[in-house]
């Protein structure tokens, strides 16, 4: 009887996109005014999706990219008297 070699590869793990019922907070929102969707990869790989043409996050790494990113803009939060 041959012998089979099976090799098992770990399967990545993707981050949990927050649903807005997890708001916390500290969250905020992002308006993308280039697309309706998208996923966005940050430098330590962790992704983030946009849907219905917006972002919500409470990660300071996420946060820090939007804003410096031309085509997202940062939605003003209505609770906060602004």
């Amino acid at each position: 009887m041959a012998k089979i070699d099976i090799k098992l590869t770990p399967t990545p793990t993707l981050t949990p996109i927050p649903t807005p019922d997890e708001k916390s907070p500290s969250t905020v929102t992002y308006r993308d005014r280039a697309f309706k969707s998208r996923t966005l990869v940050l430098a330590d790989g962790r992704s983030f999706a946009v849907a219905q043409g917006s972002i919500q996050t409470g990660d300071t790494a996420l946060i820090a990219f939007l804003e410096n990113h031309p085509e997202f803009q940062r939605e003003l939060d209505p609770a906060a008297g602004v």
